[in-house]
Parts: structure tokens; C-alpha cells; sequence
């Protein structure tokens, strides 16, 4: 996340502005080509989607939106498995709602027909804000209809025939939220503040690589996950000798009733500190199981009855017990656990961790031991290539060549485009 500050800023710098892949609001209105490239076509599929993106995007609900925008009933944009969808008829646009992918699928339900283009959005307007004011959080609009009572027939009631008297305040109040956007990242970039919350750590301005980056197709990425998760016993650890250390502000801590955290970096080893209810706890960064250093990211439960309080690893969801007889203790997995230390915070406005010598904790819990390196994972596509190396058929050509003689190539043709080469050459006007 440390790399997420340079890079907004020059997405921004470039006239983008931030979206949604995973917030709770808005993903994306796929479209076909519709009538602008596609001889079937029968409506402009791209320019209504690009209106319903633009008017959408930004708006938080109780689960996340995805919409679809097809050109003709061929369907390409699968509009019908969206949350909200159009198809293009000879009249305007049907309209679908209540559809999703995922672990189970739902097929959309016909809302309105040859709807004009000028009504679209009253339309989805009412939908979207009857389905943000009644849905339960985290219902998506396919169980949401399914719940609903009544379904798709009463709602086109409401929405299409105004049965409560509703509709004019469903438009209002999509109006009123759409008004509410702003670019997210540029809201970050310009608040120091803000900045400050994507360091890695909290006392150091030290940036530390975790995975290996391995180079594929001419990138870097990250390597896969070790095979094996840490097995060693880090809540048994015995040390020789804790002493306190001033590793945090108080202030870097907000009262939140869902806590809040910091990592933190003493010597090679990376730590978590957690403030829950007015309460510090402190535990190693890496969760076990796939040597991932995140804990410091986690979810923070607890369960009064018990008077347990734990961390959930963000990554696949490990469940580390923060205080008591078995703080370490994985409560869903026995073969993890982790080492944790007492932390308070005192006068000076420092949070303090009892922690053993430098040198000792690095030798059980330092970064170099644990970084996840390429020779500990397996590449799932080894016999896969092999296989197809073997099957190569007649015409088929490298990735970087050109079937013609000569011809420039992957790469340095589009170096030669990013150069204006290509135009100067008479070439295409990309």
C-alpha cells in the first residue's frame, strides 16, 4: 500500500480518477459495441453505458453494482446477469434487474419495456434508491427481489406506476447522492494526513519487499504463495530477557468501536499493534499461514460472553486470539499460531511494547527469515507449457515476432507508437 500514493498520483496527474473494484457501490456498465462498430446492432450500446457509468459511479450501497448495456438481443455485454442491464430494441431499451454472477447465479427480471432513451435514467434512479433504502448491508439486488414481497410485480409498481407516491423522493435523493462524488484518491494525495495512513509502518518511513517479485511476459509481479506455511511454534517462543520500547503515537490510534491498529518495525521484524476499547495489544505482522505480513489489516472481533478478543487475517481469514491464556492461539486453524507481547500506552503519549533484544526477535520473527521467495513456490502452468510447447501448430508464431518478413514485432511496434513512428511512416493513426 506504501506504492499506492505515487501511483493515484500519476493515474490523477494524467486526468484519471479513482474507481471500484471491491467498495461496496458501483463496479463497472460493460458494454458491446453496439451500433458504432457492430453491422446488428440496433442501439448505441457504449454511449448509454458510458452515461450510466459516469451518473453511478462513486455511489455506496448495501452491496456492490454491476450494470450491462447490450446493443441487440445477441446479448454480447450480458446484460441480463447484472444488476441492472439494458437491452437496445427498435423502441428505446429493455430494462433487467435483480441479476448476478458469482456462487449463485441469477438469471434478471424484465422491469420496463422500450423504454426511450430519455427515461432510462428516472428509471434506474428510483430502482437503485429503493434498493439502497430497503436492501439489508451486504444484499445484493438478486436476493433483495427475491426477499422482496411481491417481486418484479410489485416492483413495477412502485417503480414504474408510483404506487407508494415515492418516486419523485427516489430521484431526489439519487440526485442528492450523485451530487455528493469526488475523486477519492485525489482527496488522498492532498491530505497529508490521509498520506500518512498509507506508510508501511507507523515508526519508520523504511519500506520493506515481503514477496519476491518474479519477472513473466515482460512484467513483475509476485511470486506465488510458498507451498508451506510457518510451523513454528511463535507463541511458545521462549525469550531471554522483555523489555518496554516506545514503538507508536497514542494518537496514530483513533477510539473506534471496531478498533484501530498500526504496524510497526523494530530491527528486521515487522509487529502489529492493535487498540481495542481503550486497550493496546501487540503481536508479530506475519500470519502463519501463507507467511503473508498483514495481521496489522486484520479484522478485529470480540465475543463478551467468552471475554475473547482476536484478530482475523485479512488475507484468508486466520483467527488469532489477542489476549488471555491463549493469546497466539489460531481459534480455526491448529497448526498456526502466533507470538504476541504486552503494550500499553503511557503519559508521554507513546505506546510501549515489552519485547525481547533486537537480534533475538529477528532471529525467530526478522523479514529476510520469512520473505516469501520464488524457490518455496510451486508454478501451477510448468507441465501446462510443456505440454503446449509440444503441441505447437504449424503458423503459429513467438509472442514478440510478426508473421510478416521483417515485420517489427510486439514490442517494437509499439514502441514505435508511443514515438509517433508509426504516423511519421505513413502507419495507422493510433
Amino acid at each position: 500500500k506504501e506504492d499506492l500514493i505515487n501511483i493515484w498520483t500519476e493515474l490523477i496527474d494524467g486526468g484519471m480518477e479513482s474507481g471500484h473494484a471491491y467498495a461496496k457501490s458501483l463496479r463497472t456498465v460493460k458494454s458491446c459495441v453496439g451500433t458504432t462498430w457492430c453491422r446488428f446492432g440496433i442501439g448505441d450500446s457504449v454511449g448509454m453505458a458510458v452515461r450510466l457509468e459516469e451518473r453511478y459511479k462513486s455511489i455506496r450501497s448495501p452491496h456492490k453494482i454491476k450494470g450491462g448495456v447490450s446493443g441487440c438481443v445477441r446479448e454480447c455485454a450480458e446484460a441480463q446477469n447484472k444488476d441492472f442491464g439494458l437491452i437496445a430494441t427498435e423502441k428505446g431499451f429493455n430494462v433487467f434487474v435483480g441479476g448476478n454472477g458469482g456462487a449463485k447465479p441469477r438469471h434478471s427480471e424484465l422491469l420496463a419495456k422500450d423504454v426511450p432513451p430519455d427515461d432510462v435514467i428516472p428509471i434506474l434512479d428510483r430502482y437503485l434508491s429503493f434498493y439502497i433504502r430497503t436492501a439489508d448491508k451486504l444484499q445484493r439486488t438478486a436476493r433483495w427481489i427475491e426477499n422482496l414481497p411481491g417481486g418484479i410485480k410489485y416492483l413495477r409498481e412502485v417503480i414504474l406506476e408510483d404506487k407508494l407516491g415515492i418516486c419523485g423522493d427516489l430521484e431526489k435523493q439519487m440526485e442528492d447522492l450523485v451530487g455528493t462524488f469526488f475523486c477519492e484518491w485525489t482527496e488522498v494525495i492532498k491530505n497529508p494526513e490521509k498520506r500518512a495512513l498509507f506508510a508501511q509502518f507507523a515508526n519508520t518511513k523504511d519500506a520493506v519487499e515481503t514477496v519476491e517479485a518474479i519477472h513473466e511476459r515482460g512484467q513483475t509481479r509476485p511470486t506465488y504463495w510458498a507451498k508451506e506455511s510457518a510451523h513454528d511454534d511463535f507463541r511458545g517462543t521462549k525469550w531471554s530477557a522483555l523489555a518496554w520500547q516506545p514503538l507508536a503515537k497514542t494518537a496514530d490510534f483513533a477510539d473506534s468501536a471496531t478498533g484501530s491498529s498500526q504496524a510497526v518495525k523494530r530491527g528486521d521484524t515487522q509487529l502489529a499493534i492493535f487498540k481495542v476499547k481503550g486497550d493496546f495489544y501487540a503481536t508479530q505482522q506475519m500470519c502463519p499461514h501463507k507467511r503473508a505480513f498483514v495481521l496489522s489489516d486484520g479484522l478485529i472481533g470480540d465475543d463478551v460472553a467468552s471475554g475473547k478478543t482476536w484478530v482475523s487475517c485479512p488475507m484468508h481469514k486466520r483467527n488469532y486470539e489477542l489476549a488471555g491464556a491463549h493469546a497466539g492461539k489460531c481459534g480455526n486453524d491448529d497448526a498456526a499460531n502466533i507470538a504476541t507481547f504486552p503494550a500499553e500506552a503511557r503519559d508521554d503519549g507513546l505506546v510501549y511494547v515489552k519485547l525481547p533484544p533486537v537480534d533475538e526477535l529477528d532471529a525467530v520473527l526478522g523479514t529476510a527469515k520469512w520473505v516469501v521467495r520464488a524457490s518455496e513456490s510451486e508454478d501451477p502452468y510448468v507441465q501446462l507449457d510443456k505440454k503446449l510447447t509440444r503441441l505447437q501448430l504449424k503458423g503459429r508464431k513467438g509472442l514478440q515476432a510478426s508473421h510478416l518478413p521483417n515485420g517489427k514485432g510486439e514490442r517494437a511496434a509499439a514502441n514505435a507508437i508511443l514515438a509517433g513512428g508509426e504516423r511519421a511512416a505513413a502507419g495507422m493513426d493510433w
